[in-house]
């Protein structure tokens, strides 16, 4: 069965397998979501006026995919909250297209798409268009409880296994730099191969550790920003739009704005382990 996730932007993988549907796609993946929201732009594209007038705004999102998204009702994750947030500012209910693969995203009727990469060159390539950004983020580092401090990925110890998603960005920037690094499917399992002392760190999002300390209170793994030291790994999300006007543009902003100052967003990612962390100003 072909499987599909574009959650948490710290690879660059998709692929297949019948139990477990591939978790956190990055750049690549991103825009392959992004491109195949592009093609039904035009036909699907909602202005403000109609979003009001059929009384929902629509949201892409994957049916089952902690934290970030999951059909189920509680909990639902953070990407599915704060889109619930967002709709209520927007005086609206918040209907949600389930997705799994590329061509389902191709042939959604969705308005939006949440932590999508404020990226110039993916943005121009992919004609979406990006709100204000709401949440900083990046490829972190997941380390044993009793290692050594560690700031960047530079100061990782050469010759001990770092875990990586199979052909993400991660992946490619540490083996250039002469990490050894260990190449897995999922994020959660490069995090319980940490925990148990199995590999020395793990290259993952900030949200994956987050959530799996939270579930595993006894776990205590370190987490580093290192991403806040590499450019070519950090990022800003915001909210992706296929199609919108200039009013829609403009409400979405503001409400991400009135949920930054009255720490909405904050305490969304908080219910489920993840820092939030203010976008970086140009």
């Amino acid at each position: 069965m072909n499987s599909f996730r574009p959650l948490s932007p710290t690879s660059a993988t998709c692929g297949t397998s019948p139990e477990r549907p591939l978790r956190a796609p990055a750049v690549r993946v991103l825009m392959l979501v992004a491109t195949a929201l592009v093609a039904a732009a035009a036909a699907n594209a909602r202005t403000l006026e109609a979003v009001q007038a059929r009384g929902a705004v629509t949201l892409c999102s994957h049916a089952n995919a902690m934290p970030f998204s999951s059909r189920r009702e509680e909990p639902p994750g953070f990407q599915i909250e704060l889109a619930r947030a967002l709709a209520r500012h927007l005086g609206v209910e918040l209907s949600v297209a389930w997705v799994v693969t590329p061509n389902q995203y191709r042939t959604a009727e969705c308005d939006i798409v949440l932590d999508t990469i404020v990226d110039e060159d993916v943005l121009a390539q992919t004609r979406l268009r990006a709100s204000r950004p709401y949440q900083r983020s990046g490829v972190a580092i997941a380390l044993p409880a009793n290692a050594s401090e560690a700031r960047s990925f530079d100061d990782l110890e050469r010759g001990r296994p770092i875990g990586v998603q199979v052909g993400s960005v991660a992946q490619m920037v540490l083996s250039q730099r002469g990490l050894t690094t260990v190449p897995f499917a999922f994020e959660e399992d490069i995090v319980e191969e940490v925990s148990a002392g199995r590999i020395a760190g793990g290259a993952v999002s900030a949200a994956t550790v987050g959530y799996f300390n939270m579930k595993h209170p006894n776990a205590h793994i370190q987490l580093v920003h290192a991403y806040e030291r590499e450019p070519g790994l950090s990022w800003n999300l915001a909210v992706g739009m296929r199609g919108s006007d200039a009013p829609l543009r403009q409400r979405i902003d503001a409400a991400i704005d009135a949920m930054l100052a009255d720490g909405t967003i904050r305490a969304i990612y908080a219910r489920y382990g993840i820092e939030h962390r203010p976008p970086a100003t140009p």
